[in-house]
């Protein structure tokens, strides 16, 4: 190897223009300074070069000797042990040839010399995949295992290294930082796409975009690349995807280089999927004995995502839409032939969401109708509404109006939205029903609840509960006696007796929270967080409803559980002082609180966003959500909406001096109190009216 060959190989690379410190990564590195070795491990685009040069900047300034070395393929052990000792030339003893020595004796040598000389001193290894399989097996392992106290060895690599550290990461010698601690949180996202574009993305569009790049870094940075040349930055990120632009050039080129055109073509077909196997994709791509390319591809790309302790995968959100491109230009016979063994093999294993929406989209009009109900039952009990209701509008509505049991589940979707008027009559009209059997009244009672938590009908409520009762000994199944916990327990906390609604939805806990009851007992763990928030112990929330909401996330930033948790997460964040974390929390999801949300999911929403901007002094904001607010109580009928919103916009005006304009919003909140004597909301009367004289005394204060 040529002297210029081992200078270019100890010469770190240039810092990437703009690249921004992250505290997450300096705190691991900080964690784990008494480690033997850190390996950085995650495919490419994730930063992994970019953090060993921030780390090599910071341990200089701490008056570390770092060295650095850029590995490759050509690394043989004596190869890869010459370099080493060039990189620490410096003041370190070098043989004159040593190529021709033991590379052992070589290495030990330079252990040694670091030892004695007792000061910190680190070395960076980039690029570690590209070494030769028998020099990590050797040489690297030897270096590790024998490295003296005072030499910490950093490696980074695009794949897991072919040899074993479970016992040095049990011993606490090495330390893995992967992808899921590269991967940008969403407040780094943020602040990212603020350095880059400055206010020229909203708070909604800086969500979207750092959900649909997955905190991918790369990514983040292409569509940041794609974005700011557009004239109009919100068009630019609404029509943002994997099939234009620098994302384009991009996976263009990773798949031209990196895979022969059958593989290309096999996961053309497989991007119909949103989660795979290896059978599965095997069946769908048509490419054999797949697992190790999938292997593969999940560690040293980003096209795949593999799931920590499962088997199944997904692809990246921006490489899907990119293959579904190239998918969307196949004849339509084979997209119809494709979707076809996609939708038998997911029959075959009782996936039968999945199967029906694969048998509906390659045309199988003899199929679809017999998964139709399974899969709005799984869709709509897992928590998945978005999806129930899209696979519901792809029905005849012929076809479910006819079947009795496809009619009440077809009721017990359109239960929980801005369609629950005609779940109401289909429930009453079962309710009525003398004939109907105590399953299908259940059913009936559940959707009826639903219908009525959601519009604010809440005196309505105590009936259905009456009839529940009524009912006897008779045994539902657990989905059923989840859903009348619920309902006894939300008209508990509407009473404002906190502690009995928690009592009821602790009961749930026999029956689980995964399957068909997820969607239930995520709202149970709604109730709780509510009530902890209505007993002032914002903490508590956050506390009870933290890790739930991660858990539900996984299905999507935007699913209606997920959003529905954190209207009560960033309510509880505000009044902890919070408040960039409630924005964050709340950042585009308020059309689907506003679209799955109960109430007080809506009313902790746009109360946390109206107080937000008055806190950070945007009267005018504020006023203007309010406004919002109010308006959505009257389109919906839901006079406790009207209520609480006239009451904050009163207070708000008042806080200004705006007395004449305080006493509209009181004059016209008033009004609103007689509506509270009619039965369907008398159980809300007390709350509304405690409102209302918390408002004019206020006011009076003021």
């Amino acid at each position: 190897m040529s002297v210029p060959d081992i200078v270019l190989k100890c010469l770190p690379p240039r810092m990437p223009r703009g690249a921004s410190e992250r505290e997450s990564l300096q705190r691991f590195r900080e964690r784990h300074d008494d480690c033997t070795a850190l390996l950085v491990e995650a495919p490419s685009g994730y930063g992994k070069t970019t953090t060993l040069l921030q780390w090599r900047k910071q341990w200089l300034d701490d008056g570390a000797n770092v060295a650095w070395l850029t590995a490759d393929e050509d690394d043989t052990s004596e190869r890869f042990s010459m370099a080493l000792l060039h990189a620490f030339g410096n003041g370190m003893p070098v043989p004159a040839n040593p190529g021709r020595t033991g590379h052992f004796e070589a290495i030990t040598a330079l252990l040694s010399s670091i030892g004695s000389r007792g000061r910190p001193t680190v070395l960076v290894i980039d690029d570690a995949e590209r070494l030769p399989r028998a020099t990590v097996g050797t040489t690297l392992h030897y270096l590790v295992l024998n490295a003296p106290a005072n030499l910490r060895v950093v490696i980074g690599s695009r794949t897991r290294l072919p040899v074993s550290i479970a016992e040095f990461v049990a011993k606490g010698h090495v330390a893995v930082l992967g992808v899921n601690e590269l991967r940008l949180q969403l407040d780094e996202s943020m602040d990212m796409i603020q350095k880059r574009l400055g206010d020229r993305l909203g708070l909604d569009d800086r969500a979207r975009l750092h959900a649909d790049t997955e905190g991918w870094p790369l990514g983040l940075q292409l569509a940041l690349a794609t974005i700011e040349r557009e004239p109009d930055a919100h068009a630019a990120m609404a029509s943002l995807g994997g099939r234009s632009g620098s994302l384009q050039d991009y996976f263009v080129e990773s798949l031209a280089a990196r895979l022969s055109p059958e593989i290309q073509a096999g996961l053309v077909r497989a991007s119909i999927l949103e989660r795979f196997d290896t059978p599965l994709f095997e069946a769908v791509s048509g490419i054999r004995n797949a697992g190790p390319l999938l292997e593969e591809l999940a560690r040293a790309t980003p096209i795949l995502m593999a799931s920590e302790n499962s088997a199944w995968m997904r692809m990246h959100t921006l490489a899907r839409d990119f293959l579904l491109g190239r998918f969307e230009r196949l004849p339509e016979s084979e997209q119809a032939r494709v979707h076809g063994i996609a939708a038998h093999w997911f029959s075959e294993h009782e996936r039968f969401p999945e199967a029906a929406h694969h048998a509906l989209a390659a045309g199988d009009e003899a199929m679809a109708p017999a998964l139709a109900a399974r899969s709005l039952w799984d869709l709509s009990t897992n928590g998945k509404v978005a999806e129930a209701r899209e696979f519901l509008d792809r029905l005849p509505r012929a076809m479910w109006e006819r079947d009795r049991e496809l009619r009440m589940i077809v009721a017990s979707v359109l239960a929980f939205g801005d369609r629950n008027e005609e779940a109401i009559v289909i429930a009453r009209d079962v309710l009525d029903d003398p004939q109907a059997t105590k399953n299908e009244t259940f059913a009936a009672l559940r959707v009826a609840g639903g219908c009525v938590g959601i519009t604010d009908r809440v005196g309505e409520m105590v009936p259905l509960l009456d009839r529940w009762q009524s009912i006897g000994d008779f045994d539902p199944i657990a989905l059923f006696r989840i859903a009348k916990l619920n309902a006894q327990a939300f008209m508990a906390l509407q009473r404002g007796d906190t502690a009995t609604a928690r009592a009821l939805v602790a009961q749930q806990a026999v029956f689980g929270d995964v399957g068909p009851h997820r969607y239930a007992a995520g709202l149970g763990r709604s109730i709780v967080g509510l009530s902890h928030l209505w007993d002032g112990q914002p903490r508590l929330v956050v506390e009870a409803l933290r890790q739930p909401l991660r858990d539900v996330e996984r299905d999507g930033r935007r699913s209606a559980l997920a959003c529905l948790l954190a209207s009560i997460v960033a309510a509880a964040l505000f009044e902890c002082g919070d408040i960039a974390g409630a924005r964050a929390m709340l950042a585009d999801r308020l059309d689907i609180i506003e679209r799955a949300g109960f109430p007080d999911h809506l009313i902790c929403a746009y109360r946390t966003l109206a107080g937000i901007a008055f806190a950070e002094g945007d009267h005018a904001r504020g006023l203007l959500v309010l406004a919002e607010f109010d308006a959505l109580g009257k389109r919906r009928d839901m006079p406790r909406l009207r209520v609480l919103a006239l009451a904050d916009i009163a207070r708000a005006h008042a806080e200004r001096g705006r007395f004449e304009s305080a006493s509209r919003a009181l004059a016209d909140m008033d009004a609103l109190l007689p509506l509270f004597e009619d039965a369907k909301f008398e159980p809300l009367r007390d709350g509304a009216r405690l409102a209302a004289a918390i408002a004019h005394a206020s006011v009076e204060l003021l």
